[in-house]
Parts: structure tokens; sequence; C-alpha cells
């Protein structure tokens, strides 16, 4: 796994402001964003950047699916595909995509995510986006 430093800035200079970066924490499983994009910022209505996950959403409580799929990464990680309106925030005419990068701080296991979003059309979805990617759903389990 990639550490993060492998990473520099200019790497993602396209993506600036549609860029997340947050730290899992453990006991209890969470994320805590270190870095929330600008342009995340405007499509959500709120700035994460400190807070964990869903903390300023309608209900926060009900993000535990999410929080099972950062369990999940940081166990066996791997590269994933997360999306779906912004109705949790009030914001249902948007919707995005997001690919999440697994990475480490110093090499070793997981500890951090990178994801890079888009904007798409609320009748699009991964698969009509990317039609020859395979995808294995998430079904909040174990893989």
């Amino acid at each position: 796994m990639p550490p993060r430093k492998a990473f520099e800035i200019n790497d993602f200079e396209a993506w600036l402001g549609r860029i997340f970066i947050a730290k899992i924490e453990r006991d209890p499983i969470d994320i805590r964003f270190t870095l929330w994009g600008t342009t995340l910022a405007d499509w959500w209505g709120v700035d994460y950047t400190g807070e964990t996950l869903g903390k300023q959403s309608e209900s926060p409580e009900s993000w535990e699916t999410e929080r099972r799929y950062f369990e999940v990464m940081s166990k066996e990680p791997f590269i994933g595909i997360a999306g779906g309106l912004l109705t949790q925030h009030g914001r249902d005419h948007i919707k995005v995509l997001g690919l999440d990068l697994p990475l480490s701080a110093d090499g070793g296991g997981l500890d951090q995510v990178l994801s890079a979003h888009i904007r798409i059309d609320l009748d699009e979805t991964f698969s009509t986006i990317a039609p020859d990617c395979p995808i294995t759903p998430f079904d909040g389990n174990d893989p």
C-alpha cells in the first residue's frame, strides 16, 4: 500500500477542490476528514475538515454502512467506489461518485483514505460511466 508521501499535491492538480483526505480512527471505527476540498464543500453545503463522517448531516447516526465500509477497507485494503445523492445534506439534486484510495502514513497498514470525486447526472451510475470496469458491490460484510 502506498504511503501518502508518495503523492505530491501537483499530481492531483486537476482534482483540487474535489478531494478529501481522511484519517481512519479506531475504537470506535470512524473517519475524520483532515482535508475537505472547496468544491466538495460547495456540493455538500458544509466543510467537513476536522469533522467525522456524517457529523453535519441531517441524521449523523445513519452512517453505519459507510463506517463499516471503511472498517472493512482498513482490514483488507481495496480501492473503492462510493457515490449517490447528497440527500442527507438537503442536496438531493446533486449526485456524486468518489474513488477511494487506501493510504498509509508510513507504508504499513491503512490509516488514511484519499478520495477524488466527480459530479454526475442524476440518471448516471458508475456502471453507465465505466461500463467495462467490473465492480463488487459492498454489502456491509467482510469480503
